[in-house]
């Protein structure tokens, strides 16, 4: 097996890696989320103590901090993985413009 083939094979499994992952992140039951969301904000509007209000509020920031947290480290790992099939995609070029020279 040739280094521009082994390349491409590890280039291709990367990118099919990083679709895997970002299919994950799909929203496809919409209509569930948007159920739940419905549901939440009526159990708010039923609660007449402001401290309940509160604690709910506070619980539902450390959810927001932690879904952001999350889609970060995603991100990133996302970026290094486009930045290695940048890298094997040019190792890849260079070596098939020097095999052409010859």
């Amino acid at each position: 097996m040739t280094v521009k083939r082994l390349l491409f094979i590890l280039s291709l499994g990367l990118i099919a890696w990083l679709f895997i992952e970002s299919t994950s992140q799909l929203d496809i039951a919409a209509t569930k989320n948007n159920g739940l969301t419905s549901m939440k904000k009526q159990e708010v509007e039923e609660i007449k103590n402001l401290d309940s209000v509160k604690a709910i509020a506070k619980t539902n920031f450390d959810i927001i901090r932690n879904n952001t947290k999350k889609n970060s480290d995603l991100a990133s790992k996302r970026l290094w993985i486009i930045f290695a099939i940048g890298v094997l995609q040019l190792v890849i070029l260079f070596k098939y413009r020097k095999s052409n020279q010859r």
